[in-house]
């Protein structure tokens, strides 16, 4: 049986994120009157306290680790490439 996964969108995650570090409610307050278990919400929390010092990066800082992240990725798909080839190419050896 297949279970659906809910999706939330991120001003929600915010929102109920920055409650629970505020204090204004308990975990189990959000969660009920959310419906969203309470594991969810603490990965929630604990992204936010994980990622919240980004938003204060100057635009310059940011772009430069974006930059370094599609770098990154430019990189793997050309390896993925070229593995591909070489494993198309093997195949082809071990078929003859």
């Amino acid at each position: 049986m297949k279970r659906s996964v809910k999706k939330y969108d991120a001003q929600l995650k915010a929102k109920l994120a920055l409650e629970l570090v505020s204090g204004k409610k308990t975990l189990i307050e959000i969660c009920t009157e959310h419906k969203i278990p309470k594991t969810t919400l603490i990965e929630w929390k604990e992204k936010l306290e994980k990622e919240s010092h980004d938003i204060f990066l100057p635009i310059s800082e940011r772009d430069k680790k974006l930059k370094q992240l599609q770098n990154i990725i430019q990189d793997l798909h050309k390896i993925i490439g070229e593995i591909t080839i070489e494993n198309n190419f093997l195949k082809k050896k071990l078929q003859k």
